[in-house]
């Protein structure tokens, strides 16, 4: 009996394999798929399974990702796709985007000076247009959580980032080119898709054959770089001149910072494409920590670092968060300790 229940089980399970092999492979496109999150968003569909399509100014000098295949039954695709401040060819993004199911727009823009904001909206919003044409499911946009910072709000009041935004005329006005540029991505999204900043229909032309549109509001990142080459982005070089005592060295800043591991941002974001129901703006943050516990958490896990003196006076209240629509995709997120534990292992690595 034991025995031909085996060779039962071996039988259906044949049978099973078959059926899966045969299954059509989930589809997703990641623009910006070298960069720091989109690289782990390619490394999260890839074990999810996922053929990827994933873009790099140069394919060559990407062909790294392909790596990351490796120990899954995902694919990685990897091609070349130079954006600018002018919107791409259609029928380039029609072809790099028909059959995905989503599609991830991760590209970011080093300068900070007004065409940062026509490079981001121009691109987005051609991630959107080819989404509608090609009948993509939905559309990811990787923003910031600077888009969520409307002038005088109170710290002890929990942001919510659907209602809260930031004035984006302000922003520009202050120099804040960056942040400027996510807040009218955003809503140059939203109109897109026929809704207005709430994430309301309120034009029904617009938003029928519109792909489901979810924007991610992260702010400081942390967490191992996939890129092989030394470390590079905006969040990692910064965090190694404070471990070098080269910024914020006289006093621990009276202050918070909100922060997500990246691992667990890329889970958002696949999150967000697999959840029909979800939709709108989430916050992407484990929560806002005073800058003393997060050097604090730099000195615990590497002891070569000493945080400088403390401030004087009282703490300032950290930023509150409405997390009921982050909590919604029902990702669990690394404790503050976790993610620089691993990220100074991936320094040390270096």
């Amino acid at each position: 009996l034991p025995l031909l229940t085996r060779k039962a089980a071996r039988t259906g399970g044949g049978r099973v394999r078959r059926l899966l092999s045969s299954a059509p492979q989930k589809m997703a496109v990641v623009i910006g798929g070298s960069g720091f999150v989109g690289s782990h968003v390619v490394k999260n569909l890839v074990g999810k399974g996922y053929f990827v399509r994933a873009t790099s100014r140069d394919a060559q000098r990407a062909s790294w990702l392909k790596n990351l295949e490796d120990g899954t039954t995902g694919k990685v695709d990897v091609r070349s796709l130079e954006l600018s401040t002018e919107a791409p060819d259609e029928k380039v993004m029609d072809d790099l985007v028909n059959g995905s199911q989503a599609i991830f727009f991760c590209a970011g823009f080093e300068k900070q000076d007004p065409s940062t904001i026509d490079f981001m909206v121009t691109n987005a919003l051609a991630a959107v247009r080819a989404a509608k044409r090609q009948n993509v499911q939905c559309v990811v946009l990787t923003s910031s959580g600077g888009s969520t910072n409307p002038a005088g709000h109170p710290n002890s009041i929990p942001k919510d980032e659907v209602l809260h935004w930031s004035d984006p005329e302000s922003q520009k006005a202050k120099g804040k080119f960056s942040p400027a540029a996510k807040t009218l991505m955003e809503l140059q999204a939203f109109a897109e898709v026929g809704k207005n900043k709430e994430n309301r229909v309120i034009d029904e032309t617009k938003a029928a054959g519109s792909p489901r549109l979810c924007i991610m509001n992260p702010n400081l990142i942390l967490g191992p770089q996939l890129h092989p080459g030394p470390i590079s982005g905006n969040s990692l070089p910064w965090i190694v001149s404070i471990l070098k005592g080269e910024r914020m060295s006289e006093v621990i800043p009276n202050d918070s910072m909100s922060v997500i591991d990246v691992r667990d941002l890329a889970e958002l974001h696949v999150a967000a494409s697999e959840n029909t129901g979800a939709s709108g703006k989430y916050f992407c943050v484990e929560r806002s920590h005073p800058w003393e516990d997060i050097l604090t958490a730099f000195e615990v896990a590497y002891p070569g670092y000493k945080k400088p003196p403390k401030f004087e006076g009282d703490p300032a209240m950290p930023t509150q968060f409405n997390f009921t629509r982050r909590d919604s995709l029902k990702v669990p997120l690394r404790s503050l300790q976790d993610t620089v534990n691993d990220l100074i292992k991936f320094l040390e690595q270096k």
